[in-house]
């Protein structure tokens, strides 16, 4: 009898709310497999975003995990704290500990064609082989820091939303927060009041919806607790909400999400110069919808002051804009979110005859099925290009980790040392979703879903279920298996 070849080893990059699921898909399958993470634990973008309120936008209940339901989350749309809390007992319950290599950056990933296996090499130099790689970086991992003039003369201190200053307040300060998105929306109303004076910089205004942000009682707690169906169901009507969305550019929705953001604006916003400030000249869902019921009203506070003059360059003291005007301030905020059009970033990837993934990815990023990439066999991507943008992201990670984890039993099934995408299955699915963007509103402004070359990237033109279904089994003729 021969050696039974032992199962594929795999290096995991990330540990977030992806590299949990998929360590609990790989476990379960008695894998060999380690998780690298840059951070001292599990929890990915919720470890590295702790600035004052932040929160999801995803109803809690439909952002978990679909076995490992929480009866106890304290509100519709919980805080950085509990997320992260909830994420690391998953990673715990599941025993994925002694899978963690934490404290430790991948700077880049190379096949060999030769030995037919990945070398993952470390910040400090050690590296780690592997029959197959699992990019679990997320999209939302670099910071977007703008190059503004002048930035090293300045005396106070500046810092990114994503890797906020704890070490001294911000009370009794003046501040310039840089950026309206995501992030900002959240920090900006949580820190207003607080600061001797907050300039809010902004470029292009954004869209809100109001927040509609309840807490569940100790009766509910144990409603859930006792009865999974009643919180199966409030979880339910939420996955139904986004999978009905629409995001074409003359849809109805479109339209009454553009008015009812309009409205909003109008009963919240008195002044009529400041409300023409706050107005966005594009439809509602072009960039991320947001929700608020904090962000307009910090406007109205006597120490905050919106400024839409654009940044010349920063001072030793301050802001100065191009009008001429310093603003002199003792902190500056970069709420400028992330280079999510820049899939993998931060890791140099190297494929078969030595190509390299950023020039292969130069018009903007692609992948088949978002997972699997021509040229880089037994390489996936979880939250890849264009799984973005519907349902929970954490629906999508459950159906990629379960299509790569069938992917690689198949490879193990079939003796088959490697498995890659055809160019052709590639080209044919980009080919599609590039077709379906047609009419869709992210193509109607600027947003970090496109690429400079136009391509939306990002954005799954879909629904949530439709991706799950085609995640579901491999199209023969798509992949090539080599023994």
């Amino acid at each position: 009898m021969g050696v039974m070849p032992s199962k594929t080893t795999v290096g995991v990059i990330g540990a977030g709310a992806g590299g949990i699921a998929m360590g609990i898909r790989l476990a379960a399958g008695g894998y060999d497999f380690t998780i690298f993470d840059r951070a001292d634990g599990f929890g990915g973008t919720w470890r590295h975003n702790t600035f004052p309120g932040a929160a999801c936008d995803v109803p809690s209940h439909l952002y978990s995990y679909s076995f490992a339901l929480n009866p106890r989350w304290s509100k519709t749309y919980a805080n950085q704290p509990e997320i992260l809390a909830y994420l690391e007992k998953v990673a715990a319950d599941h025993g994925l500990g002694p899978h963690l290599r934490p404290n430790t950056t991948i700077t880049s990933v190379r096949w060999s064609d030769t030995d037919r296996r990945w070398t993952l090499t470390a910040d400090d130099g050690q590296r780690h082989d592997f029959d197959a790689v699992v990019s679990a970086v997320g999209m939302l991992d670099v910071p977007n820091i703008p190059d503004i003039p002048g930035a090293n003369r300045f005396r106070g201190r500046r810092f990114h939303s994503a890797r906020w200053d704890h070490s001294k307040s911000t009370a009794g300060e003046r501040v310039a927060s840089i950026g309206t998105g995501a992030s900002a929306v959240q920090y900006v109303p949580a820190i207003a009041r607080e600061t001797a004076h907050l300039t809010v910089f902004q470029r292009t205004p954004i869209w809100i919806a109001p927040r509609f942000d309840f807490p569940f009682t100790s009766d509910q707690h144990e409603e859930f607790e006792r009865n999974p169906a009643v919180a199966q169901k409030l979880r339910d009507e939420a996955f139904d909400a986004y999978e009905t969305a629409s995001f074409d550019l003359d849809a109805a929705q479109t339209r009454e999400a553009t008015e009812l953001a309009r409205s909003y604006l109008m009963r919240k916003v008195a002044d009529p110069e400041l409300r023409a400030k706050l107005t966005p000249d594009y439809p509602a869902g072009c960039k991320r919808p947001l929700m608020s019921r904090e962000w307009y009203p910090t406007f109205a506070l006597p120490n905050v002051s919106l400024e839409t003059t654009a940044i010349a360059e920063l001072t030793e003291r301050g802001v100065r804009t191009v009008d001429g005007v310093e603003h002199r301030v003792d902190t500056v905020i970069y709420g400028t979110g992330f280079k999510a059009a820049d899939y993998l970033a931060s890791i140099d990837v190297y494929g078969t005859g030595g190509r390299h993934l950023r020039d292969d990815w130069s018009d903007g990023a692609e992948a088949h099925l978002g997972t699997l990439v021509a040229g880089y066999p037994n390489l996936f991507m979880l939250y890849g290009p264009n799984t973005n943008g519907v349902n929970s992201i954490i629906y999508i990670h459950e159906a990629q980790a379960t299509f790569i984890r069938h992917i690689l039993d198949v490879m193990d099934s079939r003796r088959a040392r490697t498995v890659e995408v055809s160019a052709a299955a590639q080209r044919r699915y980009n080919n599609e979703i590039q077709a379906a963007m047609e009419g869709k509103v992210w193509l109607a402004c600027t947003n970090y879903f496109r690429h400079p070359s136009g391509k939306v990237v990002t954005q799954l033109p879909y629904s949530g279920k439709t991706f799950f279904e085609r995640t579901r089994e491999m199209v023969p003729g798509d992949y090539e298996l080599r023994p």
